[in-house]
């Protein structure tokens, strides 16, 4: 359960039972806010480091194994040569039906990474900036269903995208 999105919000991960008991906590290193989290199969816990380009991996005692890092460029580079974030670039995850694949929301380049997930490594992404199909206005929510297609939830654009990856 990670508690709160804004700064200054709570930035650590409270683990409960099933019933709701608080059983331990723990603080990721260096992240303002815990934006988001999912645990994988084998019990480790990827957690979102949006501002930080960054998904930081724990095991389930809090113990840090690993980063995998979430590049962005600007969309529109700006006039003053100056970088800015929009959004972060880590800001949801899922994974795939198989667990190969991470899916991450880049809001910094309005598109969703495809990273695979025992390298690290960003292989692909898809969507762009904007309001018809297969573009986003703010994507923020994330979910991968059995059958292996993806959900979008924008923020602004309040629509929910379904898609599904193609492979040769």
């Amino acid at each position: 359960v990670s508690d709160g999105e804004g700064a200054r919000g709570n930035r650590r991960i409270a683990v409960t039972d099933s019933s709701g008991t608080f059983l331990r906590q723990w603080q990721p290193d260096g992240m303002e806010t815990v934006h988001c989290m999912t645990i994988g199969n084998d019990g480790l816990v990827y957690v979102c480091n949006r501002n930080g380009s960054r998904i930081q991996v724990y095991d389930k005692m809090g113990v840090f194994t690993r980063t995998i890092q979430v590049p962005w460029t600007p969309v529109t580079p700006p006039g003053d040569g100056t970088i800015r974030p929009f959004g972060g670039s880590a800001v949801a995850i899922d994974f795939s039906p198989d667990q190969s694949l991470v899916f991450v929301i880049n809001q910094n380049n309005a598109h969703i990474e495809i990273i695979d997930r025992e390298s690290g490594k960003v292989i692909g992404n898809f969507g762009r900036s904007g309001s018809f199909p297969g573009q986003f206005n703010q994507p923020h929510g994330i979910a991968v269903d059995s059958k292996g297609n993806i959900y979008i939830a924008e923020n602004r654009g309040r629509r929910v995208h379904k898609l599904k990856i193609a492979t040769r």
